[in-house]
């Protein structure tokens, strides 16, 4: 697929100019894909018109690439000398960048980030290394039994009720609970990052204001933990020999916080509902014809919870897949359309049980830093609450609507009922 991206001085243009993402008008609103029951029909429907690269509004009036097949998903992850991740190199930015209530600010800024994720090249393995090593040092037994502890506290306040709300109540609490602790903050701070990493998620007005926020409270915590260091992600980081600064750690920390809240919450909350709604996922899973890690990676191939990735940004002009990609152009990785890509998938749902080969974990530089640790978590988090509760969704599968975001796919509620414990004479 690599053959297809040629620099634009390398290439004769066929009779047919390929498109310019500034010569394209009215476009579909990516955020359309993870409110869909099947976000496989919005890129199909993109697919038919455009490709495997097809044109779309991150927001009104700011487009981006989106990049639909599998292998080519691969070739531009794998690919940092091409694509860049850093967003100052958005080419917006010299056409006066965005308006302050853009939601997209924290995505596109023009702020320089000291996170791995934002960067490439040698800075990014700079600041990649100490995280690696970071989550290299964390307890797995001990992370496990602060996981099981925090879910059965959980399940002990609403088990009496007969009844929860599981997105609420459950699967969007424990991802916070467990990343707050094994960041270094205490319960109270943790609620407060919590709430501002959902802020930033979900753009809107008050999205910027709150990164700046979570900095401030990220950067308090690496002041304490170069004075006190104790035994989690803050004190590793600020002691690692890479990282020059407080900023860089607090710009880091940023990254475990929002990935790893939001990606959890919708893994755990997805494969709880495939649980509950999929009569032949839950008979294999409680048969013992599947176990559940296998169960947790069919809804990482199904509906994964990252369905976009943060844009990446082309360093040259390029042609890729017929389409002119100018330097600066954003691309944004459609992790679901890879991971149920047609050409890859036979239509049988189960032909992928055992197979981790699906891309939302990433490849390439820019990969999970953490997905045993992310999987332990899941794990945990869903089978406690099968072992203790036996769960009957209150809502037709049909009913369920999911969060309208631009990168993360979760269902909005997840109403149960279960008989409450018995309680002796």
């Amino acid at each position: 697929m690599l053959g297809d991206m040629r620099g634009t001085q390398d290439r004769p243009w066929p009779s047919a100019r390929p498109v310019r993402l500034s010569e394209v008008s009215r476009l579909k609103p990516l955020v359309r894909a993870s409110a869909m029951q099947d976000p496989r029909e919005f890129y199909d429907e993109l697919q038919r018109e455009w490709g495997e690269v097809a044109p779309v509004d991150l927001e009104p009036g700011v487009p981006a690439w989106l990049v639909m097949g599998q292998r080519l998903v691969y070739d531009v992850m794998r690919n940092e000398h091409l694509f860049a991740t850093d967003p100052r190199t958005w080419n917006g930015h010299a056409r006066g960048g965005l308006p302050a209530t853009s939601g997209l600010r924290p995505v596109l800024t023009s702020q320089e980030r000291f996170a791995a994720n934002y960067t490439d090249g040698a800075l990014r393995q700079r600041l990649r290394e100490p995280l690696d090593d970071a989550f290299e040092q964390l307890s797995e037994g001990i992370t496990a039994a602060k996981v099981r502890s925090f879910c059965n506290l959980l399940i002990d306040r609403f088990e009496d009720r007969g009844r929860a709300d599981l997105m609420l109540e459950y699967a969007s609490v424990i991802p916070f609970l467990v990343i707050a602790d094994m960041i270094g903050f205490d319960p109270e701070d943790g609620q407060r990052l919590f709430d501002l990493t959902r802020r930033v998620a979900g753009g809107g007005t008050d999205a910027a204001p709150a990164v700046v926020e979570v900095d401030r409270l990220l950067g308090d915590l690496v002041a304490v933990r170069r004075r006190v260091p104790q035994r989690d992600l803050a004190s590793s980081l600020a002691a690692h020999p890479n990282m020059r600064d407080d900023v860089e750690v607090a710009h880091t920390l940023l990254i475990v916080a929002y990935s790893g809240n939001l990606t959890l919450t919708a893994w755990v909350a997805q494969t709880l509902l495939l649980t509950l709604t999929d009569s032949r996922f839950s008979g294999r899973l409680h048969g013992g014809r599947i176990d559940l890690d296998n169960a947790m990676d069919e809804v990482l191939w199904r509906s994964t919870p990252t369905i976009n990735t943060l844009p990446r940004f082309a360093r040259q002009d390029i042609v890729l897949d017929g389409k002119h990609i100018a330097a600066g152009d954003p691309l944004v990785l459609a992790i679901h359309a890879a991971n149920t890509d047609p050409r890859m998938d036979t239509g049988d749902p189960w032909d992928h049980v055992g197979s981790r080969a699906h891309v939302s974990f990433g490849t390439g530089p820019h990969a999970c830093p953490a997905p045993r640790t992310a999987r332990v978590i899941a794990r945990i988090a869903v089978e406690t609450i099968l072992r203790r509760l036996d769960v009957v969704l209150r809502i037709p599968a049909s009913e369920v609507t999911w969060d309208q975001t631009l990168w993360i796919r979760q269902p909005v509620r997840l109403p149960v009922t279960f008989p409450p414990p018995m309680v002796s004479a």
